[in-house]
């Protein structure tokens, strides 16, 4: 006899009967691990503190390095060189209270024949117009000699207004100035100078 049986498609099977009690809502996930914040803008590399100058300015500098000589032009001008023993590079902080108005004039006119009168002096590239933690700044480098040993410096001078400027100097080995550790210590430096109570 033929099989009079009814045909189920396919799908009925999985459907639950339409008699059936409504099904609980799920229990509720466990929760969810909060994801690692992201790192601290502000916090410093490995292997650096933090420099509190008694003038006001503070900066980040390598573990072991000091302060080693202050000169001072004026009352209220000075500069500030930092570095260590057993460490080539500088770090040279100097503030003024009788800067231009233009900074890319500052570096031409004031700071470079000066430079030159070393000798051995060599500038790279133009000076270039900038903006330091919004202010007017310009940066130069250059290249010349100390003991006989080639060092190339980067210089970025900057604005405080009422005549009032800083600028960073950093100087290594020419051949040691595209060192990965030469250039993160750098971009701390400028990312972590405050000029204090002279701004």
């Amino acid at each position: 006899a033929a099989d009079t049986a009814p045909r189920v498609p396919p799908s009925a099977g999985a459907a639950p009967p339409s008699s059936a009690a409504p099904s609980s809502p799920p229990p509720p996930s466990p929760p969810v691990s909060a994801s690692p914040s992201p790192p601290d803008p502000g916090a410093l590399p490995a292997g650096f503190r933090t420099y509190r100058a008694p003038e006001g300015f503070s900066v980040a500098l390598p573990e072991g390095w000091e302060r080693q000589r202050t000169s001072r032009a004026a009352q209220e001008s000075y500069r500030v060189t930092f570095g260590a023993d057993d460490d080539p590079r500088t770090l040279d902080v100097t503030y003024s209270e009788r800067v231009g108005p233009d900074p890319v004039a500052v570096w031409r006119d004031t700071v470079e024949p000066g430079l030159a009168r070393a000798g051995a002096y060599q500038r790279i590239g133009a000076i270039q117009a900038t903006t330091y933690q919004g202010r007017e700044a310009a940066d130069m480098q250059w290249i010349t000699t100390d003991d006989g040993a080639r060092v190339r410096t980067f210089g970025r001078g900057f604005l405080l207004g009422e005549g009032r400027g800083f600028s960073l100097r950093w100087t290594t080995p020419a051949a040691d100035w595209t060192s990965t550790d030469s250039r993160q210590t750098l971009r701390t430096v400028l990312r972590t100078f405050r000029p204090g109570a002279a701004a």
